[in-house]
């Protein structure tokens, strides 16, 4: 499954590829709007994080374009928030 994290800071990139391995999952960190690449990982994502206090207005509306029903929005940030989303997502409760 992949899933992209949108915002956060850079110091959580290690924390979030530990959550990958323990979760089996392909998760790609995007935490600023300059990364290349953006359209096409929202494009192919199977859910989306968005950590909306974290990022700008031009990310949340492209993570909304091209992901849509596919984006959580978690309005506090940190590792834990995280790893509760991602619980969600393999529960199949989003």
């Amino acid at each position: 499954m992949k899933v992209v994290v949108l915002g956060g800071h850079d110091r959580m990139k290690s924390k979030v590829e530990e959550l990958s391995k323990k979760y089996g999952l392909s998760i790609k960190f995007i935490n600023q709007e300059t990364q290349q690449n953006i359209d096409q990982a929202l494009t192919y994502a199977d859910c989306v994080i968005v950590f909306t206090k974290l990022i700008g207005h031009n990310m949340v509306k492209l993570a909304k374009k091209y992901a849509g029903d596919r984006c959580i929005f978690c309005h506090s940030h940190g590792i834990c928030n995280l790893e509760k989303s991602i619980r969600k997502i393999l529960e199949g409760n989003v």
